[in-house]
């Protein structure tokens, strides 16, 4: 069985190209200690089928099938368990976990699995720098990390460091179609602009998360429902959206009694 971890984006810089394994995004992220499990039972064939259950049923996912896909050698029938520990559409990058997962689960290495996955995301226009992401939490260890993307597509200069602090998400809002917003040139404008508003703050989970909520303010990323469930945040408190999604990240000294005030808003996680 192999593993991805979720990716909480914070903050990204748009950098469009032509070929899918440039394009890509640059930017700030939280990866976590869940995300998505995946194992395959593998037969040969003549013809390569692929098919995905979840929680005992046959389900769709293009953007994995896609990435299996590129990862194959040959022909083969396979049949891929998946089990995702987040809701996809709430801004945790489950679907990049997932065709990561299932690329690492051929065998085919980190190196290979990450072209692959962030291939089809580009694709299908349901990420942009989260495989990328996820890839370097994987390669620099275990547990919840802060995460810089210096450069886009998949040679980028990714660096990632522990986080040095406690975290509350909050699952609040009923998520979002991310290409809606990937796909829409007038968006890459005003996102890019929001990026490059301010320098790049220390790798901290505080700087990282404060300079996430003045992005989503200036690009105008604040959907309603998450709005609502940060501003219950006490003085002193840090939290902004997951990009593109509806969850909420916060931290400060005392976590666990503000977890419980976001209670009203959706299910909390604390890492």
């Amino acid at each position: 069985m192999s593993f991805a971890p979720a990716h909480v984006s914070t903050l990204f810089h748009i950098h469009p190209d032509d070929d899918p394994l440039l394009h890509g995004s640059t930017g700030l992220g939280i990866c976590l200690p869940q995300g998505t499990y995946a194992a395959v039972e593998r037969e040969p064939a003549k013809r390569t089928s692929i098919s995905f259950f979840e929680d005992g049923r046959k389900v769709k996912d293009p953007v994995t099938r896609r990435a299996v896909e590129l990862a194959l050698d040959g022909p083969e029938k396979l049949s891929f368990w998946l089990r995702r520990e987040l809701p996809v559409g709430t801004g945790m990058g489950m679907s990049g976990a997932t065709a990561l997962a299932a690329c690492l689960e051929l065998g085919v290495g980190l190196e290979r699995a990450t072209r692959a996955a962030h291939q089809s995301e580009i694709e299908h226009s349901t990420g942009l720098g989260d495989v990328m992401a996820q890839a370097a939490a994987l390669r620099d260890g275990p547990g919840t990390r802060l995460v810089q993307r210096r450069t886009p597509g998949v040679d980028g200069d990714v660096v990632t460091w522990p986080v040095d602090g406690k975290l509350a998400l909050c699952l609040c809002g009923g998520g979002r179609n991310t290409s809606d917003v990937l796909k829409d040139d007038g968006w890459h404008e005003i996102i890019n602009g929001a990026a490059t508003a301010h320098p790049l703050p220390p790798p901290t989970v505080r700087a990282f998360l404060k300079a996430g909520r003045l992005f989503s303010e200036l690009a105008g990323l604040m959907p309603p429902e998450s709005a609502a469930a940060l501003a219950e945040l006490p003085m002193g408190a840090v939290g902004t959206v997951a990009h593109l999604g509806t969850a909420v990240v916060m931290t400060d000294e005392e976590v666990d009694e503000i977890a419980t005030e976001l209670e009203q808003f959706g299910e909390v996680r604390i890492y």
